[in-house]
């Protein structure tokens, strides 16, 4: 049997009744005979009548009959339960009740999303929450109503927009409504508020709009009915800490992108379902994460031969031009995906009917850690259905994952960066500040007989929403000076060089925009460093960008790569999550470094190790990976004479807050130590963390 395991291939590196009492019979009181006084008549001899002795009947001992214990029909416990959705079901999930006595339960969720408690456990009214694997808390509020002889309350975007309208309301955030206090009356005006805002959506897939409850009406996770409503949304947190509903356009043509985002409101109701359910049901989807998490049991060596391990890719897969594997488990090591457990994939978008993005997202128990890739699943079409030696799909259908089949790596990312420089005096040359802005990763290596060779590209243009209309170049750097293998940044004009030219530098970030982190740097301030950076540097946009509407999930980007041969070719990708504005990153809470000052030493005093110590108790980013960072100018006396970059990342796991490290060079100019910070050398340390496409990076650093 085929399976697409076979071995994977390292690229290069890149910068939750008593018993009844028996009868007794009661003993029998002796009766007596009273005494009767003799009577005397006068003269005459008295007769005497002798006394009768009192006749006393036997006790008799009580007659005790055998207890019978009673027979009894065991009470069935009311059940409250619901279902735990985003679209796709949310599996295995630890659901928390903080209840009005008050005290706090929980439960899990079962594998269709489904939970149910012993309502006695439980008092009303009862803030319940479900943390998502990207750190988010979604909430919904049990009021204490039931539906006969149990209850449902559901957990969805749909329930934490109507927690966030009560919260509104009584202006506070989410997080700090308390169940002693509810006000059922405005919980009801919260849900009849986000309810309008859907209803007609809802009834577009045979919903009746009368009955519907956001809270409390039962559903499934089955891209149906109000599922379907789910899969038609996106939802994101305002920086008030409030949660946002945007509609989420999932059927696509090839060249479209979706339209602006507008947050639904009462002017912008849902109207009409876009889930792909018809043409991807997410049943099949489910078929494959079966599969899927039946074969991460099984051993590496024993994949390939295993039939757990059949139908989840074809031997034809390629994404990126590297193999299935390679492209799941090639930075972290396949052996460590043993025991992986994978969530309902997410369908991103599907493309003319016959292509679907989806997010695969897992979490490692060997090394506590959760990762997640972009994934392209195709319809084969009928002729498709049956591959390698006629193994049949994971899916059930038609539809296997089968990657971009793309000979390069090109990845377009939105990011969204905190950069906190710790040197009080220098902020008006570095100031700290939330920054927005589009990475564009093209690879000038790919993959050939499991080699990597160099693609000789000359430069590639790329456009899109938030980039010049005439398109960002990008070239290759210079391999004396760099040992990047990616692009980087070579101007915004869109004007493609004649013959080979280096990109100045390996930075291939576009930023957008930003704001100033502390309160202390006015927006002016700001604008005059941005002016200054964007004069000097490609690869700051002109102007600080206000407007992100345009920078969605799924947004279309176009990238025409030229070769040094001439030979062009053209691609289109879509933008894996939406682009958030640096004021929403306010919103963020990001992870804390509590040891800033330790840092900061090892920083200013070179150093062989340093170690980070973060706190994520009240961050909204689950952690993906801490690094530290360093850069040097190029040097005469390094042998390379290239700028001596070098990185050091470390997956982080559930219970990692503190990371170690030792940077390792061999290079006789770089030396065993951080290069510590002068005017032309500097050293980050930092998180990086993927949330709904989007990756955060927080940075901690000190600049001259």
């Amino acid at each position: 049997m085929t399976t697409p395991f076979t071995t994977p291939v390292t690229p290069p590196a890149s910068g939750s009744t008593p018993a009844t009492t028996p009868g007794t019979t009661p003993s029998t009181t002796p009766a007596t005979t009273p005494v009767t006084t003799p009577v005397t008549t006068p003269v005459t001899t008295p007769v005497t009548t002798p006394i009768t002795t009192p006749v006393t009947p036997p006790v008799t001992t009580p007659v005790t009959p055998p207890v019978t214990l009673p027979v009894t029909t065991p009470v069935a416990s009311i059940l409250l339960g619901g279902t735990v959705a985003t679209g796709a079901p949310l599996t295995n999930s630890t659901v928390t009740f903080l209840d009005a006595k008050p005290s706090s339960v929980t439960t899990v969720t079962d594998t269709a999303g489904k939970f149910s408690i012993d309502m006695s456990k439980v008092k009303s009214p009862a803030i319940m929450s479900v943390t998502l694997s990207d750190g988010r808390k979604m909430y919904s509020i049990w009021d204490g109503s039931t539906q006969g002889s149990s209850a449902t309350t559901n957990i969805t975007p749909l329930t934490d927009a109507v927690v966030s309208e009560y919260a509104k309301s009584k202006n506070i955030k989410p997080s700090d409504i308390s169940a002693t206090s509810v006000d059922t009356t405005a919980l009801k005006t919260a849900k009849n508020t986000v309810k309008e805002w859907i209803v007609s959506a809802y009834q577009t897939t045979g919903g009746n709009a009368t009955s519907l409850d956001i809270l409390n009406t039962p559903f499934d996770a089955s891209g149906k009915g109000l599922d379907a409503v789910l899969d038609s949304l996106n939802f994101t947190r305002n920086s008030d800490g409030l949660t946002v509903l945007y509609p989420k356009q999932v059927m696509l043509s090839d060249s479209e992108s979706p339209s602006p985002l507008r947050p639904l409101s009462a002017s912008n109701k849902l109207t009409s379902v876009s889930s792909g359910n018809d043409v991807f049901p997410l049943s099949q989807l489910g078929s494959w994460r079966n599969r899927m998490n039946d074969c991460m049991k099984v051993t590496v060596s024993a994949r390939a031969a295993s039939a757990a391990c059949a139908g989840l890719a074809p031997l034809a897969y390629k994404h990126d031009s590297v193999n299935f594997q390679t492209h799941l488990f090639s930075d972290i090591g396949e052996s460590n995906s043993v025991g992986a457990v994978f969530e309902y994939p997410k369908i991103m978008s599907i493309s003319s009917g016959t292509s679907a993005t989806v997010e695969l997202r897992w979490y490692q128990p060997l090394t506590q850690t959760t990762h997640s890739r972009l994934a392209i699943f195709r319809d084969l079409g009928e002729s498709g259905r049956l591959q390698d030696n006629k193994v049949a799909s994971a899916t059930g259908s038609t539809w296997w994952l089968y990657g971009n089949q793309r000979d390069l790596e090109i990845r377009i990312e939105p990011r969204l960066s905190r950069y906190e420089n710790m040197n009080a005096s220098s902020q008006g040359t570095s100031p700290s500040a939330l920054f927005s802005g589009i990475h564009i990763l093209i690879n000038n290596y790919k993959q050939v007989n499991g080699n990597w060779v160099s693609t000789n590209i000359l430069a590639a243009n790329v456009t899109g929403p938030g980039l010049p209309a005439a398109g960002l170049v990008l070239a290759p750097v210079d391999p004396s000076l760099y040992s990047s293998p990616y692009l980087g940044i070579l101007n915004r004009t869109g004007q493609m060089p004649a013959q080979l030219t280096y990109a100045p530098d390996s930075v291939n970030e576009f930023r957008l925009g930003g704001i100033p982190l502390s309160a202390n740097i006015s927006t002016s301030a700001l604008d005059t460093w941005w002016s200054s950076q964007s004069a000097s540097n490609q690869f700051y946009n002109n102007t600080r960008l206000l407007d992100f509407s345009s920078i969605q999930s799924q947004s279309l980007y176009t990238v025409k790569v030229v070769y040094v041969s001439g030979q062009e070719e053209i691609h289109k990708l879509r933008l894996p999550g939406a682009l958030p504005s640096p004021t929403d990153a306010k919103g963020v809470a990001w992870p804390v470094l509590t040891n800033s000052a330790e840092v900061k030493d090892a920083i200013l005093k070179p150093s062989s190790a340093v170690t980070a110590k973060w706190s994520f108790d009240s961050a909204s980013l689950v952690p993906e990976v801490s690094f530290i960072a360093g850069y040097a100018p190029p040097l005469d006396a390094c042998t390379n004479k290239r700028a001596r970059i070098w990185q050091v990342e470390k997956y982080m796991g559930k219970n990692d807050k503190t990371i170690a490290f030792t940077p390792l060079d061999t290079s006789a100019c770089w030396g065993p130590n951080f290069p510590g910070n002068s005017s032309t050398t500097t050293t980050d340390i930092g998180i990086r963390s993927l949330q709904n496409g989007t990756r955060y990076y927080s940075f901690i650093t000190w600049r001259l």
